[in-house]
């Protein structure tokens, strides 16, 4: 009977002083915190490096084609008449394309048009079936990448 006493008393004391210093117990106890953080923090990190990934992806493909048009621009200044203008600047933004390797030429366009003493090239690439603008967590970029450069035609 002493035995089923003590025990009784050790609970009872145990129990006794639970009211608010119990609570500040179970509040200050730390040994899953660490995984409430992780489970917490992990999709924000996640967002952010998918982010930052898919639209430095985004901006890598945008600075190719952008370049494209700027070198098929420049090549358009050596044609003597509109028609050599025009295939000089194509072939140069196809050529800088291709020299990349990363585009699918399938997918690029490239436009030419020459308006009074101005000469545009127009370079657009449809980036919708690249998978890496299409990570989970956050929002796709553009998928149709359109750059133009201008040059100006003429003497000096």
């Amino acid at each position: 009977m002493t035995g089923v006493d003590v025990r009784n008393d050790a609970v009872s004391a145990r129990t006794a002083g639970r009211g608010r210093r119990g609570i500040a117990a179970i509040l200050s106890h730390t040994g899953g915190s660490m995984l409430i953080e992780f489970a917490v923090l992990l999709p924000v990190m996640l967002m952010l490096t998918f982010g930052i990934t898919s639209y430095a992806w985004w901006f890598l493909i945008a600075n190719g084609v952008q370049q494209a048009a700027n070198d098929g621009a420049r090549a358009a200044i050596a044609g003597l008449d509109a028609t050599e203008r025009r295939t000089l600047a194509t072939t140069k933004a196809t050529d800088h394309l291709k020299n990349l390797g990363r585009y699918d030429m399938q997918r690029a366009t490239i436009a030419v048009s020459e308006a009074s003493s101005q000469l545009t090239i127009t370079v657009s690439y449809d980036a919708s079936r690249d998978g890496n603008l299409r990570l989970p967590f956050v929002p796709a970029p553009p998928s149709r990448i359109v750059q133009r450069a201008t040059i100006l035609l003429g003497g000096l």
